[in-house]
């Protein structure tokens, strides 16, 4: 059953409706008319979620936040690709009508600011070569000792 653009269907009684809008602007229909303008932002934001993934994460807190925030870019940049605007269908009566798209977004960013908040690093970082060393042979190679570290054997 498609329902007719501006109109409203009664989810869960008085509470959650489907209703059919189509939102040509970023959030809440600011810029209305920047439809270029927000569909070079979705691309250039979905390129950052995959060089960060490729990067690779720390926690699976960012790994997660990182892809609800790329599929609901993407979402929202099919969309816009398609229809020249996005399609909202969410209403709560006391929020602006928003879509799943929306929804993945907004939790994925929540997601980075609390993992922030609490301190944690977004992406892994990589590893030296020394810094997997035994401390012996770390010391050793920082003083010009023992030529082939991995040539050494240990007489212990």
């Amino acid at each position: 059953m498609a329902i007719p653009k501006g109109s409203s269907v009664p989810i869960v009684s008085g509470t959650i409706f489907l209703t059919h809008t189509e939102n040509p602007g970023a959030a809440f229909g600011l810029f209305p008319n920047a439809t270029t303008l927000l569909i070079v932002t979705a691309l250039i934001a979905c390129a950052l979620f995959l060089w960060m993934g490729r990067q690779g994460f720390n926690r699976r807190l960012f790994a997660l936040a990182c892809g609800m925030m790329l599929g609901g870019a993407a979402g929202n940049l099919l969309d816009r690709l398609r229809f020249g605007a996005v399609t909202d269908f969410l209403d709560l009566r006391v929020w602006p009508v928003f879509n799943l798209a929306d929804t993945a977004l907004t939790f994925g960013a929540l997601l980075l600011l609390w993992g922030s908040w609490r301190g944690e690093e977004f992406c892994a970082s990589p590893v030296r070569k020394e810094a997997t060393l035994p401390l012996e042979r770390q010391t050793q190679k920082s003083f010009g000792g023992g030529g082939d570290a991995s040539a050494e054997t240990d007489d212990r």
